[in-house]
């Protein structure tokens, strides 16, 4: 009687585990360079494919397990259960088809099976969806995923069934109490972030199952920080933090406050900073092989006649990332960026220090900014927003899923400065552009690159050409002599690497541009992109109150060092060695061969500040 279950889920568990080999495999063969294919390292990859997929299909199966176990014995092989097992291993199929095409894509994207962005990727469905038809032939793909699922169906029909009794009800209870037993034990007992056998990052990703690692993502979003990372003892901490930034006073047990002075006076400049979007370092024409065409020809010019900071590290991979680097300083936690978390209202933020002094603050976007919380974050703390919805009719010329181009939120920008500068108010001004992101659409005749066709290097060249348009329409207003211009990306286009985090995934440019105020100079240094911000509020001679976790990187007490990370992965790197920590409890560092006294060092530090930072609804909320 035991073989009757097993004849009716073996075509099932045989389909899941024969898709997700094949599947895997075409990947791997297609990023082959990618791939550690020693033999080994092949089987842990394997290994836990199968595992995760056979946790998966226990999942999924559930329904099906439930009619199995109330299917009357006399209803066995009817039309009932024909039409029932049929049906349902339809949606199957089908579903799983999809979901591995949907994997093949995200991985295009990302190198990476799904994770979180994945998960934040179903809350904005709109968007989304039609960024997926404006860059792939959706309905084509639906057609053939539905034809193979018919073929699949139709060769496997007649294993569906059996003609073997079905046990009495009891029976089925038992069995299906331990199958149930087997699915709650492999919840608790294999955990994601245990799975990662492999010495390269690929294999990692490959290895894990796309409907577990979904879940797992969506599970597990956001890590409580003392829960699941190395901490240390909170006075230490403050301890080592008032070392590494010179200036500071803490607290008794909570805080960390500097209080940041110049000898100078003020200079109240007008600030505009463009967040670009996903422009890697890599991009820059210098970093690009002497034969590859030129594409970042402003951003050149620019680089030459600013201040060039060449090694600049974004603290993440996403845009909130570049968000939260560029408003509050905080070192990239675990989980979802504070951007996107409750109870980020009232925080301090280099926001709060323009309004302080007199700015008029505003968030301006060209899409819709409900995506990924930016509105309800820069509106809760001390910004206007103004997102597409606020734009009058006329200003967007051209759009797409993500929403206007880039020409249009530069020539918004322009006039929301002329409003300030007719009320004789100082202006600080965020953006985050938008074309530089698949479908990478953008209007006909700007470049010498086809719109979509050209795809990346296409996003790339017209956001330059996009950037050189508006400083040459800057240039002809009142207010451009008396303003700073910060042009620094969010994140690179893909982070992924053979390192646990790699470092030239998150290299990006930064260019403080203002050529009555700023004498140009290349710094080669490596910076964080935590250091953008009070870089920027030392060039105006600020005198302020700071909780910030980055530093003036034009100071004599620069201390270099960055902060990098992937998903739940957050490293601190210094010397030349990067510590990562990672739950549970565990900690790595890279190179593997490095010193260990660096490694010691750098691990104390590493804590030190993500420690402090995880606390940060207590440190950064202002008082009323």
């Amino acid at each position: 009687m035991k073989s009757y279950y097993i004849r009716r889920l073996a075509p099932w568990l045989s389909f899941a585990m024969t898709v997700e080999i094949v599947f895997t495999a075409v990947t791997m063969v297609q990023d082959y360079k990618l791939i550690d294919f020693n033999l080994f390292e092949l089987v842990k990859t394997f290994s836990v494919l199968l595992l995760t997929t056979f946790i998966s299909w226990l999942y999924m199966m559930i329904p099906y397990m439930l009619y199995l176990l109330v299917l009357p014995v006399s209803k066995q092989n009817s039309r009932l259960d024909r039409i029932v097992t049929l049906g349902g291993f339809t949606i199957f199929v089908f579903m799983g088809l999809f979901e591995e095409v949907a994997s093949i894509v995200f991985w295009e994207e990302f190198q990476a099976a799904f994770n979180f962005i994945a998960v934040d990727y179903l809350v904005y469905t709109n968007e989304v969806i039609a960024n997926l038809y404006q860059s792939y032939p959706v309905n084509a793909i639906l057609a053939g995923i539905a034809a193979v699922t018919a073929l699949i169906v139709w060769k496997m029909r007649r294993v569906l069934l059996t003609e073997l009794p079905a046990p009495r009800f009891l029976n089925r209870l038992g069995q299906t109490i331990f199958y149930l037993a087997v699915l709650v034990l492999s919840y608790y007992a294999v955990d994601m972030s245990r799975l990662e056998l492999n010495r390269s990052y690929y294999n990692n990703e490959v290895a894990k199952e796309g409907t577990y690692s979904l879940f797992s993502a969506f599970l597990k979003n956001e890590l409580p920080y003392e829960t699941f990372y190395l901490t240390g003892d909170k006075k230490e901490n403050l301890q080592i933090l008032q070392q590494k930034l010179p200036g500071s006073y803490a607290e008794p047990d909570k805080n960390l406050t500097r209080r940041v002075t110049s000898h100078r006076a003020e200079n109240r400049a007008n600030v505009i900073v463009v967040l670009m979007e996903s422009m890697s370092a890599e991009f820059m024409d210098e970093n690009r092989p002497a034969a590859a065409p030129k594409i970042t020809p402003n951003l050149t010019r620019l680089s030459k006649e600013g201040l060039y900071f060449s090694h600049t590290y974004a603290t993440g991979t996403r845009s909130v990332r570049g968000i939260e680097a560029l408003t509050l300083g905080v070192p990239p936690l675990p989980g979802m960026s504070i951007v996107r978390r409750t109870n980020n209202e009232n925080l301090h933020n280099i926001g709060s220090i323009f309004k302080d002094k007199g700015y008029e603050n505003k968030w301006i976007y060209g899409g819709f900014g409900y995506f990924d919380n930016m509105n309800y974050f820069f509106g809760h703390n001390g910004f206007e927003v103004v997102d597409r919805k606020a734009w009058e009719k006329g200003e967007v010329t051209f759009a797409n899923a993500w929403g206007a181009c880039d020409e249009d939120t530069f020539a918004k920008v322009i006039r929301e400065a002329d409003k300030s500068y007719a009320k004789n108010k100082p202006f600080f001004t965020t953006l985050l552009t938008i074309s530089n992101h698949r479908p990478y659409s953008y209007p006909d005749g700007r470049i010498d690159l086809p719109s979509i066709k050209a795809r990346r290097e296409g996003g790339v060249k017209y956001a330059d050409y996009a950037i050189g348009q508006f400083l040459e329409n800057a240039k002809t207003k009142p207010w451009f002599d008396n303003t700073v211009f910060v042009f620094v990306a969010d994140h690179t286009a893909g982070a992924a690497g053979d390192e646990e985090i790699n470092l030239e995934g998150h290299h990006i440019p930064l260019i403080i541009y203002a050529p009555k105020l700023l004498k140009p100079l290349r710094i080669d240094t490596p910076i964080s992109q935590l250091d953008v911000l009070p870089t920027l509020l030392g060039i105006l001679n600020f005198d302020y109150e700071s909780r910030f976790y980055g530093q003036d990187a034009l100071s004599p007490d620069y201390q270099p060092r960055f902060f990098v990370s992937n998903y739940q992965k957050i490293g601190y790197v210094k010397d030349g060695v990067n510590v990562i920590l990672k739950p549970v409890k565990q900690y790595s560092a890279e190179p593997r061969d490095a010193d260990d006294d660096i490694v010691r060092a750098n691990l104390r530090e590493a804590i030190a500040f993500y420690h402090q930072a995880s606390d940060w609804a207590a440190n950064l909320k202002e008082k009323p």
